[in-house]
């Protein structure tokens, strides 16, 4: 990425972790040793190091272009040849070049390392090295990966959250501006009230959309607001109750958690005909809080799944309240529609 932070390149980080590898081995060597000796361990640290950073670089190029695209048998072959390289140069220039290892392993038993045993030891120095690379490659991408779910988990609600928002000013807005006229010409006298309900709402919007968290009294004012406007339109013989119990008003809470069921209950129980109730219960317990509605269904209403708001507030609630603490209770009869929602915040 051009804009990336100069850290953030992948030159940059491999440089350090090599300048961080080369300082630790460099300690090392003057830590056994001085004079010939030390001079001796840094000529042969030199060289392994080269090779290992040789090795890890061809590794990777074979784990991009034969293990990931599920080569497995030409990769395990690339792998063992690419091993057996290193032995042999760290074993040849060990022999060419008098890198006498012998003084710096020294055998309980005595005498020099065979060839065989310098080849073993120069593979195992390249094994652990690419082991070691390979570990943290895939460590590196599963974190890298991870964020990025979490930053397109977080992108997909926010997208839900603007849907849901839109959803509401849209189709309840038509209805209220509605049932606003009518209530104009029937009931003139209540229309400041009507007209401040619909300015809270509003201003809940432009509110919410700035916050990542609001308040519980803040979001109880938002239903009440709502379930006001939704009244207009609800017949004479229909019954809402909306009660709340709220000590703690300043609890945080993520915003529209509660309007998906307040709204579900005004849509399952506005029927053709016949009389409507619907009670609502919001209640701040000692550890959380407890959102309870009930709306009587109509005869012969079949609704429809359509919405955004059930779906969308299970999956805030998965993001935002996650664990069996947290539940989503939904249960239909042919009668009665019950939810309830339950947030522990202790």
């Amino acid at each position: 990425m051009k804009n990336a932070p100069f850290w953030r390149s992948r030159a940059v980080r491999h440089g350090i972790v090599w300048l961080l590898v080369i300082s630790l081995f460099g300690l090392l060597v003057r830590a056994v040793g001085a004079g010939s000796l030390r001079t001796l361990g840094l000529r042969y640290t030199t060289l392994l190091l080269g090779v290992q950073a040789l090795a890890i670089y061809a590794h990777f190029w074979l784990l991009t272009h034969l293990l990931e695209r599920r080569r497995y048998g030409r990769y395990a072959l690339a792998t063992l040849a690419l091993v057996a390289a290193g032995a042999i140069v760290l074993t040849l220039a060990d022999q060419v070049d008098k890198l006498n290892i012998v003084k710096l392993q020294v055998q309980a038993g005595g005498g020099p390392p065979t060839g065989s045993l310098r080849f073993a030891q120069s593979a195992a120095n390249v094994v652990f090295a690419l082991v070691l690379a390979t570990i943290a490659r895939y460590v590196r991408r599963g974190i890298v990966s991870h964020l990025q779910v979490q930053q397109l988990r977080a992108l997909q609600l926010e997208t839900e959250l603007s849907l849901l928002k839109a959803q509401v000013n849209q189709h309840f807005l038509f209805n209220t501006l509605n049932n606003l006229y009518g209530l104009s010409l029937a009931a003139p006298n209540q229309m400041p009230e009507a007209l401040l309900q619909l300015a809270g709402l509003m201003r809940y919007q432009l509110d919410s959309s700035r916050q990542a968290l609001v308040t519980v009294g803040t979001e109880a004012e938002y239903l009440a607001n709502y379930i006001g406007l939704e009244k207009l339109r609800l017949r004479q013989n229909s019954r809402v109750e909306f009660q709340t119990s709220l000590p703690h008003p300043d609890q945080p809470l993520a915003p529209l958690m509660l309007l998906p069921l307040v709204e579900n209950c005004f849509k399952h129980a506005i029927g053709p005909s016949g009389e409507n109730t619907i009670r609502i219960t919001l209640t701040q317990t000692a550890t959380g809080l407890i959102l309870r509605t009930d709306n009587s269904i109509p005869p012969h209403f079949r609704p429809t799944p359509s919405g955004l708001g059930l779906p969308a507030l299970r999956a805030r609630l998965a993001q935002f309240y996650p664990g069996p603490r947290h539940q989503l209770t939904l249960n239909a009869t042919t009668t009665h529609y019950t939810a309830t929602l339950t947030l522990q915040f202790v």
